[in-house]
């Protein structure tokens, strides 16, 4: 019984998250503001807004790209979450760029059960990882 009443309650959860529900804008620890948006079957995240104090590339420019032909391109408005897929209420199978160190990370999104407007960001580095804590924007 308690077995069937977890399996029930949790196709609760993943059928509430939808698609959807990523799209916007989202404030990373640290005061980033990153745009999720959809493109055809796949999701990207867009810089809309640079921390107040950022830790590197203090001239806006993507200076520790791997590529020299985009040192020169400005941060904002980059896609730095690429190609990420919806299963299951979570956003995976794509990957983020760190333009603080110029390097691209395999990468899981997902919205918190509880709220909403709290999502998590979590990129992977072979079986090490981190996670990122963002809040929704409220126009």
């Amino acid at each position: 019984m308690r077995l069937t009443l977890f399996l029930f309650l949790a196709s609760i959860y993943v059928l509430s998250i939808k698609p959807e529900t990523y799209i916007g804008k989202w404030r990373i620890e640290g005061g980033s503001i990153i745009e999720i948006y959809k493109n055809g079957d796949h999701f990207y995240g867009k810089i809309n807004k640079r921390a107040e104090q950022p830790i590197s590339n203090l001239n806006g420019l993507d200076n520790k790209n791997p590529n020299p032909s985009l040192r020169q391109r400005q941060l904002l408005g980059i896609d730095i979450l690429n190609n990420l897929s919806f299963e299951d209420g979570e956003l995976s199978g794509g990957t983020i760029y760190n333009a603080d160190s110029g390097k691209t990370y395999t990468v899981k999104v997902w919205i918190d059960s509880d709220n909403i407007d709290l999502c998590f960001i979590r990129a992977y580095k072979g079986i090490l990882f981190k996670t990122f804590e963002a809040t929704r924007v409220k126009k």
